[in-house]
């Protein structure tokens, strides 16, 4: 975690398809990220995020900040092992 983050809590789930996180930025307390997991026809999983938030949209350069940070986070350790 970077030093504006800080770690998530589970808010809601619902076995086996959805979870909602907190907001892993304290700036942004409001926010929420949620889970989408359904099974794809080869048998794996699909993974879906999505950062909610309930007031007004960031711009475009603090949306993309953190999208990349939840797409390094959740999938960074993923492709490195795969030597990408």
């Amino acid at each position: 975690m970077l030093a504006d983050e800080v770690e998530p809590i589970v808010l809601a789930e619902e076995k086996p398809s959805r979870v909602t996180w907190s907001s892993l930025w304290p700036s942004r307390p409001d926010d929420r990220i949620h889970f989408a997991l359904t099974a794809s026809r080869d048998g794996g999983t699909l993974l879906r995020f999505t950062l909610l938030t309930p007031g007004e949209a960031p711009d475009q350069s603090k949306t993309g900040h953190l999208r990349r940070r939840l797409n390094q986070l959740l999938f960074a350790d993923l492709r490195f092992s795969y030597g990408q």
